[in-house]
């Protein structure tokens, strides 16, 4: 059987990419391959020192040399340096090892310029999650290109949490009429102030109650960029919701690592109310499992989401209005999504 090797940071790191690519080995494990997995974090979680893991990441091409040959190399890394670095060293190793990339946000910037081809131009394989980004890659290598979304259904899981949390998470969800889960980081920088958009999904709750229309709001923030600017962002937030006096109808997990899909069982609503994205996994969870989604029109999205204009939150409210009073027909209205792309993945690895 051909010897893979997984690059990319792993559980229990939060985000989309670490739980794709555990999902993608658990399904090659079931078909009886023993994937390696090289994880970009560091093994203690509770240091998160960027030399340390760069230093890591440095270390790659030792560990290769080190190591049987494998057929597959499969790298699932972000910015500009890491996959310029690959390309770098690609031609030490053999031509029979193949190298293959996922662009698991969107080519954009230099990426798309000459310097993305020097970048990516070690790579035999450039699999781009998002519809259409395949464009984007520089011309001289379209032709090494192919579109997969990154969603592979998970199986059957428990909570993921503690007891505590599930606890608190099943009352409130018990309490409250219509249940919305919003999920994503805190990014508060200069071209994207609040990249996740708490803040609309804040001022979309409040509107809802005020309404009378009964809604809780599930926020996950799965980490903190700008730890200062970001904590006094959500200090504000959590403020703006007491003034209203509408704690009751909020519930903010933090930092707390945890599977998405047993939750979107729970919720009538994921909300996804981003300024700009990749192919995000939650929304193809929820499509999956019949949950309606409601998403900025920031980029394209996948068939089934409902969009609202970005940075309308009139817009964004009377999508969630309509969907609130028409709950019942629109659930009768969708189709599951069905589509596994492990199996369009593993083609890429002659295994398909």
């Amino acid at each position: 059987m051909k010897r893979i090797l997984e690059v990319s940071p792993f559980p229990p790191f939060i985000g989309g990419v670490s739980v794709s690519v555990k999902r993608l080995c658990d399904h090659l494990v079931s078909l009886g391959y023993q994937p390696v997995k090289f994880d970009t974090q560091l093994s203690n979680k509770k240091i998160n020192w960027k030399i340390l893991k760069f230093l890591k990441y440095l270390s790659l091409p030792v560990y290769l040399m080190f190591h049987k040959r494998f057929d597959i190399i499969h790298f699932h890394v972000s910015n500009f340096l890491p996959k310029f670095y690959v390309s770098l060293w690609r031609p030490l190793f053999s031509k029979k090892t193949k190298f293959i990339l996922t662009i698991h946000g969107s080519i954009t910037g230099r990426m798309k310029s000459h310097r993305g081809y020097f970048a990516m131009r070690g790579f035999d394989t450039i699999i781009c999650v998002r519809e259409g980004d395949s464009v984007n890659v520089p011309e001289k290598l379209r032709y090494r290109a192919v579109e997969i979304p990154a969603f592979i259904p998970p199986a059957e899981s428990k909570p993921s949490v503690s007891k505590n949390v599930e606890g608190a998470i099943e009352s409130f969800v018990q309490r409250r009429t219509f249940k919305i889960l919003v999920n994503g980081f805190v990014i508060i920088n200069e071209r994207y102030n609040d990249l996740y958009g708490f803040g609309d999904a804040v001022e979309l709750g409040v509107r809802m109650n005020e309404s009378g229309r009964d809604t809780g709001m599930i926020l996950i923030v799965l980490g903190l960029h700008q730890p200062k600017e970001s904590r006094q962002f959500t200090d504000r937030l959590k403020g703006y919701i007491r003034e209203k006096n509408l704690e009751d109808h909020f519930m903010w997990i933090e930092s707390s690592p945890m599977d998405m899909w047993p939750l979107l069982k729970r919720v009538n609503l994921l909300l996804r109310p981003t300024k700009t994205d990749g192919d995000a996994l939650s929304i193809r969870e929820a499509l999956f499992l019949k949950t309606p989604v409601i998403t900025s029109d920031a980029v394209p999205r996948p068939a089934g989401t409902i969009t609202y204009k970005r940075d309308s939150s009139d817009d964004l409210f009377a999508k969630t209005v309509d969907l609130f009073e028409n709950y019942n027909e629109i659930i009768s209205g969708l189709n599951n999504y069905t589509s596994n792309f492990a199996d369009k993945i593993l083609e890429q690895y002659d295994i398909g």
